[in-house]
């Protein structure tokens, strides 16, 4: 981030250079996605979150922005595995899903996990989450087992 000659640093700028946003949230209680719907994911551990973007009490499956900038959001959605239909992920900024960022697969793929990612700009107080979608035919839990397991992945990239 640039600093003009002259210029003068203040302290929110050197929170953003000594600790950037960023943030690691993991669902371990799994969830159910309704057939033919598109679920958010709630979130319900945080392995890192520097900035508080986010909460385990309230809007679970929101990351909140603290700081405006332009963001890599990933997100991976892990089903319970099912031989049917296609299972899907993509990202909602402020409760709107983003076009060109969805990712669908085929049933039974590595366990059911689709993952996408995108870079968005986020004013302060914007949000996204990460929602998953699946077509059974029935009613289809998301999987903590393993390697599966649904992710939210926030990283600032700059200003």
């Amino acid at each position: 981030m640039p600093i003009p000659a002259g210029g003068t640093i203040y302290a929110a700028t050197l929170q953003l250079i000594d600790a950037k946003p960023i943030a690691i949230l993991q669902q371990t209680i799994t969830q159910s996605v309704a057939n033919g719907a598109w679920g958010v994911i709630t979130f319900d551990t945080e392995i890192t979150d520097p900035n508080n973007g986010h909460s385990t009490s309230s809007n679970t499956s929101r990351y909140t922005c603290q700081y405006a900038g332009w963001y890599r959001i990933t997100g991976r959605a892990a089903f319970a595995t099912n031989g049917t239909g296609s299972r899907g992920c993509r990202i909602h900024k402020n409760g709107s899903f983003i076009q060109g960022a969805a990712n669908l697969a085929g049933a039974g793929t590595l366990n059911g996990i689709s993952e996408v990612s995108h870079v968005l700009f986020l004013n302060v107080s914007d949000y996204v989450e990460v929602a998953g979608g699946q077509n059974s035919g029935g009613a289809l839990s998301t999987s903590f087992s393993g390697e599966a397991a649904s992710m939210m992945y926030v990283d600032w990239i700059r200003a």
